[in-house]
């Protein structure tokens, strides 16, 4: 009788073994991976974990919605409008209430680290609920606007209009569990994108009448600015955000051989540039605080300078590709801040606007640089035998 073997390195037996029950793996391919783990685990299909959690508040909200329907006397509600109750301003406010408390809920049951300190966890679980929930909340806002130009003028009886509240929030419930069950270091990434472009493309579409470029950057979280809290918030936040890619990602490094005082170095730097980008929203640039607001910003720059300049010191191990990028980009910054402030043919919005696209790019490309080097590290060569 044929037996097959896999041959592996003594250090990656050294791994599985801590993860084996009895000397037993079970091994499972998905997309396109082949996955070692424990068989005593039990491995809950995530797509059906999602389906057994949001199934009671979907009832929970079409019951809620019925109720209210019926209170307000009204035989027909509308598809959208806000001339009474309708489906749509329920469904935004059921889903977004069931959505933000179920994703904290769902986040804390399944992936909550126990090594953490509970101000951390409060900190990520916070932090991620309240931006998934969020970005759920603008999706629905344009859905709505769409449905409510495409089907203007439709009523629903109370019942069927209770039943699509249902439908709706089932179905922003249903992908929120899913994200809090699928957070992952890339999908925290697209987070921050996300929340950072959308909120101040947000905030620059709100202050276009008040022509907010002529000013500077900066307007746009000051008390002149039509609701300057958007700007605010959405640096605040991504801030937060940005500290909670920053604990995925070392909390990853230090379980590698590779981890060692520079990386640790690199952290402080990270939760530094977090800190001077919560202060730009926290501070706004008038009165007393425009000190701080303009040596938070220039100190974020200051900070992703140094970082790149003794990268190759920090980083040893480093692509030639992300180095000769990182030098572009400080030549970038340095050529912009000569534009501006040497021979003033840029404004101040727009090297402010260049300057903090340069730095905050660079520092997700970095993330995602060591992100690479971790998974470089996690690499082993096996043989297949056959006796």
């Amino acid at each position: 009788m044929t037996k097959n073997y896999l041959e592996i390195p003594e250090e990656l037996y050294n791994k599985l073994s801590d993860y084996a029950e009895n000397d037993q793996l079970s091994i499972r391919l998905e997309n396109q991976q082949i996955l070692l783990e424990n068989p005593k685990i039990n491995h809950t299909n995530k797509q059906n974990l999602a389906l057994h959690y949001f199934i009671v508040p979907s009832l929970a909200s079409g019951i809620i919605a019925l109720l209210i329907f019926l209170s307000t006397n009204h035989p027909q509600i509308a598809f959208t409008g806000s001339r009474h109750l309708s489906v749509a301003s329920l469904s935004i406010i059921l889903s977004t209430l069931f959505g933000f408390f179920g994703f904290i809920w769902t986040y804390l049951r399944k992936s909550c680290d126990l090594s953490k300190s509970k101000f951390k966890i409060f900190r990520e679980t916070l932090t991620l609920s309240v931006a998934y929930t969020s970005i759920s909340f603008a999706v629905q806002i344009i859905f709505w606007y769409i449905i409510g130009k495409t089907f203007s003028g439709v009523t629903f009886d109370p019942f069927t209009a209770g039943f699509l509240v249902l439908v709706f929030v089932g179905i922003i419930f249903y992908f929120l569990i899913s994200a809090a069950l699928s957070i992952t270091l890339p999908n925290l990434i697209l987070l921050l994108f996300t929340t950072f472009i959308g909120g101040i493309l947000v905030s620059m579409a709100t202050n276009n009448q008040k022509d907010w470029w002529q000013h500077n950057f900066s307007f746009l979280g000051t008390g002149e600015a039509t609701q300057h809290w958007q700007f605010n918030i959405t640096l605040i936040f991504s801030a937060l955000i940005l500290l909670t890619i920053t604990d995925f990602l070392f909390a990853e490094f230090s379980k590698s051989s590779l981890y060692n005082y520079k990386f640790k170095i690199i952290r402080v730097f990270y939760i530094l540039i977090a800190f001077l980008i919560a202060f730009v929203g926290i501070f706004p640039a008038q009165s007393w605080t425009m000190p701080i607001h303009n040596n938070s910003a220039f100190g974020l720059v200051a900070v992703v300078l140094i970082m790149i300049i003794f990268l190759k010191w920090l980083v040893p191990t480093i692509s030639k590709e992300f180095l000769a990028l990182s030098w572009t980009a400080l030549i970038a910054l340095i050529l912009s801040a000569v534009a501006f402030m040497g021979i003033h043919y840029l404004s101040l919005t727009v090297f402010e606007i260049i300057a903090f696209a340069i730095a905050f790019t660079w520092l997700v490309m970095f993330i995602n640089s060591l992100r690479g080097i971790i998974q470089e590290g996690n690499e082993w060569q096996v043989k297949l035998l056959q006796k």
